[in-house]
């Protein structure tokens, strides 16, 4: 990582905090966005926006080529010294809520964004560039015990950027007992470069790597994106699964014919997989772990762009995630990483927000946890999902590994092995040994 070049509070980033004025006035003035939400100044914000559409460029020759260190910015969560931001942050064993984090690195990334992002057709007006989250590549958390009596530091810059995508790299690292900084986890967001009505893609500025490590970031950004096609490709909603993931859903399949009675099993219709066999042996059912919550999309949520801000979508979530999984092994879970958050479609102001999370895979002490967020029309009952979370956690005091899964369906199979490729992925990046 680049070395410091600025320190910043995180307060003069999130809206709800202390000192929040100093960056919604300084995003007031550089987008045009008013600071408290009005219907009439709702409207008046898309007037003053489609202004904007004049100022973005036509080509990217108009954008001069940028370099790692202009993007790079450090941000401190002051939890030490300051009681009502602790207070914000704090958990009943007085560590911090991974969630809240999360929120301050979506804000934090856009930020990353914006100081890559020059353009001379706009020099001296407001920005014309909306930015907004597509995708979280990966979180991997090395430390999910954060004290709450410490700073929290942010860092992060551009690696990589196509022509309206651009990736940012972060890590955030705290200050442990002897004083030395030590990461908690490390993340790749993938943003995009929109116009000033989020309605289409807008040019952004090449990226240069002048020292080995700087070109090191721009190839695993290239190699990334070339990973995210092969995945999409791969996928169980387009390809059946593998050799391998048929034999397994199989054997699966046969332990519950032994466990339950081959009369038994075959009473779950012509796509039932044992529906109606009872556990045996502490086995708990994919369909019994469904957790849900609903929540009224209110203004206090939004973005700058009037739209539900992307990190309060991935706390809720996330607390959702670690709710189910508590319930599941009944002991506390810590989280150790989260993988392919995507961002479908924006989410209105207003909206009924639907979050619904099932335990996915489970493998000795680790278990993973999709989530997935909709939007309901009142009128109508339709759902549109607007995004998909990977969470696995890790239960580090129980007594015994946690209860193993089982499923009746074949969609519920099919959840089971995406689940299970996302966790397998963790495990050979982060943990190979254990592979």
């Amino acid at each position: 990582m680049i070395r410091v070049k600025k320190e910043m509070s995180i307060a003069t980033l999130i809206p709800d905090l202390p000192q929040w004025t100093v960056m919604v006035n300084i995003f007031a003035s550089e987008i045009g966005q008013a600071r408290e939400y009005t219907p009439s100044g709702a409207a008046e914000t898309r007037r003053e926006r489609q202004r904007l559409m004049e100022y973005l460029p036509q080509s990217v020759d108009e954008l001069p080529a940028r370099r790692m260190a202009d993007s790079f910015v450090t941000a401190v969560i002051p939890l030490k010294d300051q009681w009502d931001i602790r207070e914000r942050y704090v958990t009943l064993e007085g560590n911090v809520r991974i969630g809240r984090v999360l929120e301050d690195m979506d804000i934090f990334s856009v930020y990353c964004t914006f100081r890559h992002i020059q353009n001379p057709r706009s020099a001296g007006k407001k920005n014309p560039y909306s930015v907004v989250t597509a995708l979280v590549d990966s979180i991997h958390v090395a430390n999910g015990k954060m004290r709450n009596d410490e700073d929290i530091r942010l860092s992060g810059h551009v690696t990589y950027a196509g022509r309206s995508s651009i990736e940012t790299s972060l890590v955030v690292d705290q200050k442990d007992e002897t004083g030395e900084y030590q990461k908690v986890f490390d993340a790749v967001f993938l943003m995009v470069a929109r116009d000033p009505m989020n309605t289409g893609g807008a040019l952004v500025n090449t990226l240069i790597g002048d020292t080995d490590e700087e070109k090191r970031f721009l190839r695993l950004g290239i190699e990334r994106q070339a990973v995210r096609k092969a995945q999409e490709l791969d996928s169980l909603s387009r390809k059946p699964p593998t050799e391998e993931e048929r034999h397994l859903i199989h054997t699966m399949f046969i332990q519950q014919l032994e466990g339950g009675g081959e009369g038994q099993a075959l009473a779950g219709g012509s796509f039932g997989l044992g529906k109606g066999i009872p556990t045996r042996g502490g086995e708990i059912r994919m369909d019994a772990t469904g957790l849900k919550t609903v929540f009224i999309c209110h203004p206090q949520y939004r973005n700058r762009y009037n739209k539900i801000f992307g990190g309060f979508i991935m706390r809720q979530a996330c607390e959702l995630a670690f709710t189910n999984t508590f319930l599941y092994s009944k002991h506390r879970p810590r989280l150790v990483n989260i993988d392919d958050i995507i961002f479908r479609r924006p989410v209105d102001i207003g909206s009924i927000l639907r979050y619904t999370s099932h335990v996915g895979y489970v493998e000795k002490n680790y278990i993973h946890c999709p989530v997935r967020a909709e939007v309901i029309n009142p009128a109508s009952g339709e759902c549109k999902l607007t995004n998909v979370f990977q969470f696995t956690f890790r239960v580090d005091d129980a007594p015994a590994d946690v209860p193993p899964l089982i499923f009746n369906t074949y969609r519920e199979a099919m959840v089971f092995l995406e689940s299970r490729r996302h966790f397998k992925k963790m495990m050979n990046q982060f943990f190979p040994a254990s592979t």
